[in-house]
């Protein structure tokens, strides 16, 4: 405990020198990092031609079913409004 009120006091203002120049540092190192050791890029991963076609056609089944839907949702309030 006696080793610690020996200890001076340091002038106003230096915590912060300290404080500021070491989030520079910190700054700068990250940017570094960021910028020097970028990962390689992947491969980019190929889809086959069947692969292609199949998910092609389950997205023009599911517009289908989204228009059948709709057709009968038009057909009911076509029906509602005529009553």
């Amino acid at each position: 405990m006696h080793l610690l009120a020996q200890l001076a006091a340091p002038p106003s203002g230096a915590i912060e020198n300290w404080l500021l120049s070491a989030a520079a540092i910190a700054s700068m190192a990250l940017l570094a990092k960021k910028l020097f050791l970028t990962k390689p890029a992947r491969e980019p991963e190929y889809v086959t031609k069947t692969e292609f076609h199949q998910e092609m056609k389950e997205v023009r089944d599911k517009i289908e079913a989204g228009f059948l839907r709709l057709e009968e949702a038009v057909a009911r309030l076509d029906e509602r409004s005529k009553k």
